[in-house]
């Protein structure tokens, strides 16, 4: 027998339709002495940091225990949704009538990683062989098995995706739990390798757009009549691009006397313009999301990867996660064969011919995977809508290449009017070109028909005024783009400049832009991204700047690319990791602590309003140290103590409110003397940051009891270091009390703690 290991059920389906092994099995098909399995995605995953020891690192995050590297070697485990599964394909992988394994899973780093963990995981020994396929089409499975590559060779790629996976491991839990503790009062604060560059971007265009001063410039536009027409003609300048002043532009028209104008010279020049390039990921992305509101780019690759796995009888089109815009030149007979399928009955099917060109087929330009096209095989009448949608723009970028270009017919006019000269420009499509499959119109900027040495009427000549436009947000279609090319202005067919270089790949920048608005560090209003004020806050205060740094993380994707290639060591690539985050980690632990918190309420007192902490910072955070300072001193001498809300307070019939704040104080903070106030969040000391006495309003231990923390429970905190919990519900129906106590660590947390009676 032979074990076809594919990476999803539905590619799984088209494999074993294609070798007939028609039984259809529990987690598995079989027949004609081949079984067909599948993962579901990821079956393996990496131990969690609790794994490694639960009583050490359970519980809740403790600084102390960071950097966190293991000391040993990384260790794996099944994750339990998809246990049962994983024990499948164990169970096939060691049968004993099994004589090798065909790996189907994806071709590409992802996928090599799949099938990897998967191997080690089931202790397999079989040999190995790799299919190399861009799309599952009956032509392309019997050509992937006749040409089946040795596991051998596949080891670098291998080597990325383990490597990878452990780098982002890495960096996403020592940053994120790191930051999280120092600087997130509360707020879970997600780091990542992809993330932050990405918000960094997202955050420079905010600052670009905010600090953007308009301009206001000056253009001089005349009107001329001719026999055939009228038209307009902007005035040429020739050592300045803009005037600012508007008094020049009135002195310039003051000397303009003439109400004849002749026309100097008459250019008439013809362009022709090529379909754009085939699609890549980003690229499709870009033109779906900005087209339809209703799409995002995640959803785009989702669709696609459906189109990709097929129905069962092959896919529709190519593999879709790629960031190339080229075909491989191996391609052309399969290309010609597709093209004269798909293009029969298409309303533009005679303009549609087969070339070989280089705008197309370029080997060169091509780093992995060719550019997505459709498939030979026409999807059925039962896509769905949105399917279609991007089917379509696939199947008619992919039929454009294949027709001439459009063609205008461009004039260029000087009018001359004293000794001034005015420009008019006019475009005129002529010929329809490729732009016929998408229906465009004939229109354009027509002038009209004029000769050389002809004498026109000068209707006016006046100033316009023109002001500077800032920078645009940054639109889904934009950022994608800006990620894929690390910010800089790069042509999408230059493949020379950034080969290798991205701020993430094709296939996970989709999940990037919606985890940096699922956290909060981003808004999405529209088309146009903008930054948070936690995101803002975030850049501003987190001290790791080369994770802020697109040319950074571009380094490291290309060090990545590198060891796909076989062109650097694995080993010392985690080695420069590890050494990041320790250095790094260290730099948070021991540097100095700024919170990042966006919903903190203080009491602006000029203004007698509640406002946002980051547009109104209290004063009063030393006298809280001197507070602190003499109380030791006094407690030292036997002396009593004179706190600060005996000190700093006004009283209403109601509640005492602090003199600074507005806010209500409820006790004297047991760690430090100063003022315990209530806040729309939670009950702090004012001086919280130096003594961590805060509570939370939505702790989450509490809130598991279905508690929350009240005046009188803090009150019995501060003054007993303890209080009670009455009325508990156990998932018995029985009811309890618990006595609640708390401890603050180094780190300056306050963890509560609850032991039932």
């Amino acid at each position: 027998m032979i074990l076809v290991l594919a990476e999803k059920p539905s590619v799984a389906k088209t494999i074993a339709v294609f070798l007939k092994a028609n039984a259809r099995k529990n987690g598995y098909f079989e027949g004609n002495n081949y079984i067909v399995t599948y993962a579901v995605g990821h079956l393996v995953s990496l131990f969690d940091m609790k794994d490694y020891d639960k009583d050490k690192y359970s519980g809740s995050w403790k600084m102390e225990n960071y950097p966190f590297i293991p000391e040993s070697k990384f260790r794996f485990k099944v994750d339990k949704d998809k246990d049962k599964q994983f024990k499948i394909v164990s169970s096939l992988i060691n049968k004993n009538d099994v004589e090798y394994i065909i790996n189907a899973t994806d071709n590409d780093r992802e996928g090599e990683l799949i099938s990897f963990l998967i191997f080690m995981m089931a202790k397999n020994t079989k040999p190995v062989k790799r299919i190399l396929v861009n799309e599952w089409t009956p032509e392309d499975i019997t050509r992937g098995l006749n040409d089946l590559k040795n596991d051998e060779d596949m080891r670098n790629l291998q080597a990325a995706g383990y490597t990878r996976l452990i780098t982002d491991w890495l960096i996403g839990i020592n940053f994120t739990c790191a930051a999280t503790l120092k600087y997130g009062n509360g707020k879970l604060l997600n780091i990542g390798r992809v993330i932050l560059p990405t918000v960094k971007l997202v955050y420079d265009r905010h600052m670009e757009i905010e600090n953007f001063v308009p301009e206001k410039y000056y253009e001089i536009e005349g009107k001329f009549r001719a026999k055939n027409g009228e038209y307009s003609g902007k005035l040429i300048l020739d050592k300045v691009k803009k005037m600012s002043d508007q008094d020049l532009a009135k002195e310039i028209i003051s000397k303009i006397d003439s109400n004849i104008g002749v026309i100097n010279s008459k250019v008439v020049t013809k362009s022709k313009e090529y379909a754009p390039k085939l699609f890549s990921l980003t690229s499709l992305q870009g033109f779906i999301t900005s087209k339809y509101a209703s799409f995002t780019s995640d959803k785009v690759l989702s669709i696609c990867q459906n189109l990709y796995e097929g129905k069962g009888k092959g896919g529709y089109i190519t593999y879709p996660r790629t960031d190339s815009v080229y075909l491989e030149e191996s391609l052309v007979g399969k290309v010609e064969k597709t093209l004269n399928i798909i293009k029969k009955g298409h309303p533009c099917e005679a303009n549609i011919k087969f070339s070989k060109s280089k705008r197309v087929f370029d080997s060169s330009k091509v780093e992995s995977h060719s550019a997505i096209i459709p498939t030979y095989i026409i999807p059925p009448s039962s896509l769905s809508k949105d399917e279609s949608i991007v089917y379509e723009a696939i199947r008619d970028r992919f039929l454009a290449n294949f027709m001439p270009p459009a063609e205008y017919e461009n004039t260029e006019i000087i009018t001359d009017v004293d000794k001034y000269k005015f420009q008019s420009k006019g475009k005129v499509l002529k010929v329809m070109g490729y732009l016929d499959i998408y229906g465009k119109s004939t229109s354009g900027n027509l002038l009209p028909l004029v000769e050389k040495g002809e004498e026109v009427d000068v209707l006016s000549i006046n100033p316009v005024e023109k002001i500077t436009s800032p920078p645009k947000p940054y639109t889904e279609d934009s950022l994608l783009k800006a990620m894929k090319n690390c910010g800089k202005n790069v042509p999408e067919d230059d493949t020379s400049v950034l080969s290798g270089y991205s701020i993430g790949t094709s296939a996970t920048r989709a999940d990037v832009l919606k985890k940096i608005g699922q956290v909060g560090y981003v808004k999405k209003k529209g088309k146009s991204y903008s930054i948070t004020e936690l995101g803002i806050n975030l850049v501003e205060i987190f001290p790791v700047e080369d994770l802020f740094d697109v040319d950074f993380t571009g380094k490291l994707e290309k060090s990545l690319f590198d060891i796909q290639k076989g062109n650097f060591s694995r080993k010392d690539y985690l080695n420069m990791i590890c050494k990041f985050i320790y250095d790094n980690v260290n730099k948070i632990k021991f540097g100095p602590s700024r919170s990042i918190n966006t919903d903190k309420i203080v009491y602006n007192p000029k203004t007698k309003k509640f406002v946002k902490e980051s547009s109104f910072k209290a004063r009063g955070s030393e006298t809280n140290l001197g507070d602190s300072k003499a109380k030791k001193n006094t407690l030292e001498k036997g002396g009593k103590i004179s706190s600060p809300a005996s000190r700093d307070l006004k009283k209403t019939k109601e509640k005492t409110l602090d003199q600074e704040t507005g806010l209500e104080i409820i006790a004297v903070c047991p760690e430090c003397g100063a003022s315990v106030l209530e806040s729309p969040k939670a009950f702090s000391c004012k001086n919280y940051r130096q003594c961590g006495f805060t509570i939370w309003k939505n702790d989450t231990q509490l809130a598991s009891y279905n508690k929350k923390p009240n005046k009188t429970m803090v009150r019995s905190l501060a003054k007993k270091g303890e209080a009670s919990l009455k009325g508990l519900q156990g998932i018995d129906g029985n009811k309890f009390e618990a006595k609640i106590s708390y401890t603050i660590g180094n780190d300056r947390v306050l963890r509560l703690k609850i032991e039932t009676r």
